[in-house]
């Protein structure tokens, strides 16, 4: 995947750049309503790798492997709804033995405990591949 950005500094092999956040809808001259906010740009810096000495000012081409943004985008989509499956059917079979309840509350309180389980495991998941290069932009191309 590959984004536009401007170098707002320069750090020793690292840059903080400046993206701009599009939406499908920034192009579109009427005001529907549906689109809420999204007509209006938004900026956002982050701090990427600088392997090519891009300068502050520079417009630069910013990528990122497909690989990783699939594999991210399979996490943050699926492991909460393979835990919540996982909850309903788990509680739901083994609870109501235990605590003599109905079948369907303890499959909600089951799809709900580990709803919430799934999104302390994708905290810890982010912070272990945060430390994986692959996982950062990088700036590949200096545009102007």
């Amino acid at each position: 995947m590959e984004e536009e950005a401007v170098v707002v500094k320069s750090l020793n092999g690292k840059a903080e750049v400046r993206l701009l956040k599009r939406s499908a809808c920034q192009h579109c001259e009427h005001d529907c309503g549906l689109a809420g906010d999204s007509h209006e740009i938004k900026e956002l810096n982050v701090k990427v790798e600088n392997p090519i000495g891009a300068e502050a000012g520079q417009k630069v081409v910013l990528e990122m492997g497909n690989k990783e943004i699939y594999f991210a985008s399979i996490l943050v989509y699926l492991l909460p709804l393979l835990f919540m499956f996982v909850g309903y059917f788990s509680f739901g079979t083994y609870l109501p033995v235990i605590l003599e309840i109905g079948t369907e509350p303890a499959g909600m309180i089951g799809a709900l405990t580990l709803l919430v389980l799934s999104f302390f495991s994708l905290r810890r998941i982010d912070n272990y591949l945060r430390k994986k290069r692959s996982f950062h932009p990088k700036i590949t191309k200096i545009l102007s």
